[in-house]
């Protein structure tokens, strides 16, 4: 009886704790001007999934409740959200992200010819660390800075335990922004010419990782990529 009873316990903590996986839909909007973000990756920091808005800003993917969803398009600020409490109650979300005002007034840079990824980088990477209490890098050097900023940090305390996570889901939202920069919807349709909701799947699937970016500068061997990409995911009828 004893072991059975133990049973029905386990069997019952087990329930209780299960966290099961469903597709969740949301739109990500501007919070200035409520327009649609398109092309922005939307991820699940545990599962790693990563998928991206449609034209209309709508995205899908799997989560877990207390998992941690990040959301990142160029030109603007991360930021996050853990799939919980309300959201869980809600059968579409709305989701904002804010736009980068680059103000560089502050900030000694001296790398030449800078991207426009390289100069949002700096002023997330800036507004970031005053956010977490921590003091801003003053000056900026080298064609490959890669810092960036961005996640809400109000969803997380003062510890430094915390600050280190923040610090690793901030580079984690970097390293998202630099693939969205570098591989783009004008680069892959005009080597693939697929369009809209084509073109996002695609996309979608055959997302290259930060490493391999970084290992490969030039665009000719994105275009390779693709085109090895294209014939392990050819576009749906």
């Amino acid at each position: 009886m004893r072991a059975l009873i133990f049973s029905f316990a386990l069997l019952l903590s087990c329930s209780l704790y299960a966290q099961p996986t469903r597709v969740i839909w949301g739109y990500l909007k501007d919070s200035a001007t409520g327009e649609p973000i398109v092309m922005a990756s939307v991820k699940n920091n545990q599962s790693k999934q990563t998928v991206l808005t449609n034209s209309k800003g709508r995205f899908s993917l799997t989560a877990s409740p207390n998992q941690l969803i990040s959301f990142s398009a160029v030109g603007y600020h991360f930021d996050t959200i853990y799939y919980s409490n309300t959201y869980l109650l809600q059968d579409t979300l709305l989701l904002h992200l804010t736009s980068l005002v680059t103000s560089l007034e502050n900030v000694t840079v001296t790398a030449r010819g800078m991207s426009r990824y390289q100069l949002d980088s700096i002023q997330r990477h800036r507004d970031f660390f005053q956010a977490v209490g921590s003091t801003p890098l003053p000056t900026i050097s080298g064609a490959n800075y890669g810092a960036g900023v961005a996640l809400n940090i109000d969803r997380f305390s003062k510890r430094e335990k915390s600050k280190r996570k923040a610090i690793d889901y901030y580079a984690n939202s970097e390293q998202e922004a630099y693939i969205n920069y570098r591989y783009t919807p004008d680069l892959v349709t005009r080597y693939t010419g697929l369009k809209e909701d084509k073109l996002i799947e695609f996309m979608g699937k055959s997302r290259p990782s930060w490493e391999w970016l970084r290992k490969h500068q030039n665009e000719e061997d994105l275009a390779y990529f693709i085109n090895d990409q294209l014939k392990k995911y050819p576009p749906a009828k």
